[in-house]
């Protein structure tokens, strides 16, 4: 299946922001919940992109022999998500909401849902929630690097 189709698929069958119930929500000083759905859109597509389509990039951790020493010599690694890390290098910082906030969230209308995340999603410091990954120091945006 095309990935554009399945990502319209996946995006079709999740509800908009204001409609659920968000743990978690991305922010981008001055960005517009547009521009946050056109990045998710983006970032779904490279993250589910079978590998036979990256062509001659090096794919990590492929390599014709183990890593030199015992498992008990390597600290554990938690894989990022994918989805995360690409989110991240567009600029995007990803917050948590509290419980009390969720609860909160909840309570709203959803006319009143929808202009809190607006603002959640372009305020240069959030009112709710709790930083749990910041934008990478390297940002793409558009094809092009910006430190």
């Amino acid at each position: 299946m095309p990935v554009a189709l399945l990502t319209a698929l996946t995006l079709a069958q999740s509800a908009p922001l204001p409609a659920t119930l968000p743990e978690r929500f991305y922010n981008r000083p001055g960005a517009s919940v547009a521009t946050r759905d056109a990045d998710l859109v983006r970032c779904l597509a490279i993250a589910t992109q079978p590998m036979a389509d990256i062509g001659p990039a090096v794919v990590k951790d492929r390599r014709l022999t183990p890593p030199v020493g015992t498992a008990q010599d390597v600290p554990p690694v938690t894989p990022d998500d994918p989805i995360e890390t690409c989110m991240s290098n567009r600029g995007w910082r990803l917050y948590a909401l509290t419980l009390r906030e969720q609860t909160a969230w909840a309570r709203l209308s959803t006319p009143a849902r929808a202009r809190l995340a607006d603002t959640l999603t372009g305020a240069t410091q959030p009112r709710w929630g709790r930083l749990v990954r910041p934008a990478s120091r390297l940002r793409l945006n558009g094809g092009s690097l910006k430190h």
